[in-house]
């Protein structure tokens, strides 16, 4: 049965793609972004689709524009990126749009909250990675997306609205933002540019976008339709975890480059590792992933050396 779902961030990375699978679906979508334009430019024009041009700071007012929604997706976030991640004012700022994001939801009747976290929350793990894995984020981005999974869980209890808390982990895919590191590599090593890198032994793992949406939809389906849902935490990421130096191996290998892959030239202050057991989502949707890497970095490359 079709749905009605909010997604703020409509227009990001993650959002573009989940808004668009939920249409494809035949789901009603109400897309809060800031830009009306880059609504038109991202998410093109459906029948189902309609776009709410509002701030963060809009969201007490925004009940009357929408009306009445089943599902509240909430993936809009400021400072995501190297130099916001640390800024507490901006991460303070977050967490009062999520509280604000999880009242209008209750206003407009969702059955079910679904909140973007982050495997930032998890803090450095040497250890394999389940939901139940104690949190220790040291950045302040971390700390604000595990204060709101703590709020979360309390407006769920309190309000009896069902609440989800994703914490994402590495996605990427088409379209990415061309800082990150799969982008970066890809365009540096297509003109044969030295790579200075970190050693990149950490374990990581990466999940593309498109599985990332589906894991969503069908987890979105799984708390609708089970009555003894209350507040649960799923990790979003792929079963393809190994050392960071195979994945960036991979993509000079497919991108034939002669780039000189510089390990160790780059000290981090922090290293993180990713080594996500996906046993709770495989459980709940007997779905993880099914784009293998090489397949979506070839589609990549073809492209960038399209344009």
């Amino acid at each position: 049965m079709p749905h009605t779902f909010v997604v703020t961030g409509a227009t990001s990375f993650l959002g573009a793609r989940l808004a668009g699978q939920l249409l494809a679906e035949g789901n009603k979508v109400y897309a809060v972004c800031r830009n009306n334009g880059k609504a038109d430019t991202v998410l093109g024009r459906h029948e189902r689709l309609l776009v709410v041009t509002a701030s963060l700071d809009d969201y007490p007012t925004l009940a009357p524009a929408i009306g009445h929604a089943d599902v509240f997706v909430h993936l809009a976030w400021e400072g995501t990126g190297h130099q916001g991640r640390n800024a507490n004012d901006i991460q303070q700022a977050n967490i009062q749009h999520a509280d604000e994001a999880m009242q209008l939801a209750r206003q407009l009747g969702c059955q079910l909250f679904v909140m973007a976290g982050s495997q930032a929350e998890y803090g450095t793990q040497l250890q394999r990675i389940d939901e139940q894995t104690a949190c220790q984020p040291f950045s302040e981005y971390g700390k604000a997306k595990l204060e709101v999974c703590r709020r979360g869980f309390a407006f769920a209890e309190q309000q009896g609205m069902k609440y989800m808390h994703l914490r994402i982990f590495s996605l990427y895919g088409e379209g990415d933002h061309e800082w990150t590191l799969v982008m970066s590599s890809i365009s540096r090593m297509l003109r044969n540019e030295p790579m200075p890198l970190s050693p990149c032994t950490q374990q990581w793992n990466f999940l593309y976008v498109g599985d990332a949406v589906r894991q969503i939809d069908l987890l979105c389906l799984h708390a609708l339709e089970r009555s003894d849902f209350q507040h649960e935490i799923y990790n979003i990421a792929s079963d393809d975890t190994r050392p960071l130096r195979s994945f960036v191996e991979d993509i000079k290998r497919l991108t034939r480059s002669d780039s000189e892959l510089q390990f160790g030239a780059i000290t981090p202050q922090q290293t993180v590792s990713l080594n996500p057991d996906m046993s709770k989502v495989r459980d709940a949707i007997h779905f993880v992933s099914q784009a293998p890497f090489d397949d979506i970095i070839s589609k990549i490359i073809h492209s960038q050396q399209a344009t």
